[in-house]
């Protein structure tokens, strides 16, 4: 077994990294690709992420509001012609998602409340902010996926490209702090 933690491999890599520095950890990712998945329970969005996939929902599994949504786009001269669909395997569709909705979200105002669908949601200004939170933090975490799915990538650049992520995340953590919103647009539209 290559890869178990208490023989293989892996074992024999963290014996001799042990030896040589037993402060040392080596940090085993079973696919450095999917660790970002984590990141959606850490960052506490499932709040968001349940609303505006209620919201996609109601647009999208009925034919009828679905083709009553895209008219309204139309009539509205809307840039965007349709909302897409998420689900909660597809972590880099979330984004995008997001996004739209943000977009969107007179027009879905507007829809729903034709519909007599209320979205309380749209009008607390906090739960925009996370909204616009989410929709930045998921831009950087598919700009990541991008690169790590780049191809000819050895296992130390894409651990690079990690750690150079992690340390970014520190980074606008402390900007967020002192409410410095640079390098998260969708937030500063709607933070004074």
């Amino acid at each position: 077994n290559m890869t178990g933690k208490n023989v293989g491999l892996l074992k024999r890599m963290q014996d001799k990294v042990n030896e040589i520095n037993p402060e040392q950890k080596l940090i085993f990712l079973h696919c450095i690709i999917h660790q970002e998945v984590l990141c959606k329970s850490v960052l506490k969005i499932s709040h968001v992420v349940d609303v505006v996939t209620k919201i996609v929902n109601f647009i999208r599994a009925r034919a009828l509001n679905h083709r009553q949504f895209v008219s309204l786009l139309e009539e509205q001269e809307s840039e965007h012609s349709d909302i897409g669909y998420h689900t909660a395997v597809r972590w880099l569709s979330l984004g995008k998602v997001l996004k739209r909705v943000w977009d969107l979200r007179a027009e879905i105002q507007t829809f729903c409340k034709m519909k007599g669908k209320d979205i309380p949601e749209f009008s607390d200004k906090h739960w925009i902010a996370d909204l616009a939170f989410a929709i930045d933090v998921t831009t950087l975490m598919n700009e990541l996926n991008t690169k790590l799915q780049g191809k000819g990538l050895f296992a130390h650049e894409m651990f690079s490209l990690v750690t150079a992520f992690m340390r970014k995340l520190k980074f606008l953590s402390s900007q967020l702090k002192i409410n410095i919103l640079t390098h998260m647009p969708t937030l500063k539209e709607v933070t004074p």
